[in-house]
């Protein structure tokens, strides 16, 4: 367990220094702290290490995310799309950016797609709240919500054809020419995603018996289910207010965790934080080199990477089913 958790941090740290120093522009570290090379310390300080400290934040909130709706559904195939999180950060964004007259203000919409996915898990949870006893009820809720937000925003794109091609790489996932300022933005719902996740952690130990047993056991399944739901908005929006919509995050780092480690609640979800910041990581590293000097969407890397992992686990024995 300890060799495998080294492993983890080692992946997790060649990751971030991958990110630091690999790019169109390579960079050394003399060039950065041993010469007086302005435009090598403005890269890295600039640009690159705020993107780095991004897309670790951000993986990490998407795999938390994911690993608390795959412990508390009970499915392997849960994430936070699931809930139609990402779509409602998607509709908040795009009305947001619908609300300024000219160009496309970042700052708003990073603060549109933040409300978005907020309120859409306020709404799942009010309406998933009056059949408490199912959580069937709000995986439905969100599928179908998730489809109404979709519609609604390529409705509105499609009459902004000025603004199109701006949000659209920005629905693709992308953090480009992101920097401290969005850094600043989602470190504290990071910190409030870490506080929710750890406190709701040991009783999701229980609900892995199931329902009634954790209640028996003094479990509050209708509380649980608020908290994770917090927690999974909570660290959805600021994600994807951060770097856009970018899937399969948080259905592959966490799967692999528990494949890995211990089917405890907590090593689950830290553990799967550890593993989504390295995967996002490494998938922006891809996106911005593969092909140098231009940049991929972020999000297509992780979908690349993500679909055939998605296929291959639904039609696993034991993924079908658990699902």
């Amino acid at each position: 367990m300890k060799l495998k958790k080294m492993l983890l941090y080692t992946v997790l740290a060649a990751s971030f220094a991958a990110a630091l120093f690999c790019g169109a522009e390579q960079l050394s570290v003399p060039d950065i702290f041993c010469t007086h090379d302005s435009f090598s310390r403005t890269i890295f300080f600039s640009l690159r290490l705020p993107r780095a400290l991004l897309c670790l934040f951000s993986g990490a909130l998407l795999a938390g995310a994911g690993a608390s709706f795959q412990l508390f559904f009970r499915n392997p195939l849960a994430e936070p799309g699931i809930l139609g999180l990402s779509s409602g950060a998607t509709l908040g964004a795009v009305l947001a950016a619908s609300c300024i007259s000219k160009g496309t203000d970042f700052l708003s919409v990073h603060m549109g797609a933040f409300c978005g996915a907020l309120c859409s898990g306020l709404i799942v949870t009010l309406l998933a709240g009056k059949k408490s006893h199912s959580t069937v009820v709000i995986l439905l809720c969100g599928t179908a919500l998730g489809t109404l937000y979709s519609a609604f925003s390529s409705i509105m794109l499609s009459r902004q054809s000025e603004r199109l091609y701006a949000m659209y790489t920005w629905m693709l996932g992308s953090f480009s020419g992101r920097g401290w300022a969005e850094l600043v933005f989602i470190l504290p719902p990071f910190l409030g995603t870490v506080l929710l996740l750890f406190l709701g952690s040991p009783q999701l130990d229980l609900l892995s018996c199931g329902e009634i047993t954790a209640q028996s056991l003094g479990a509050s399944v209708t509380h649980l289910r608020l908290l994770v739901l917090a927690a999974g908005s909570l660290a959805t929006s600021a994600a994807v207010s951060a770097g856009g919509t970018i899937g399969f995050i948080g259905l592959i780092a966490p799967h692999i965790i528990r494949k890995c480690f211990s089917v405890k609640s907590a090593p689950v979800i830290f553990l799967s934080m550890a593993g989504g910041a390295a995967l996002m990581l490494l998938s922006d590293t891809i996106a911005r080199t593969v092909c140098a000097p231009a940049e991929l969407p972020v999000g297509t890397v992780t979908a690349l990477l993500g679909a055939p992992f998605f296929i291959s686990l639904l039609f696993t024995e034991k993924g079908v089913q658990n699902g």
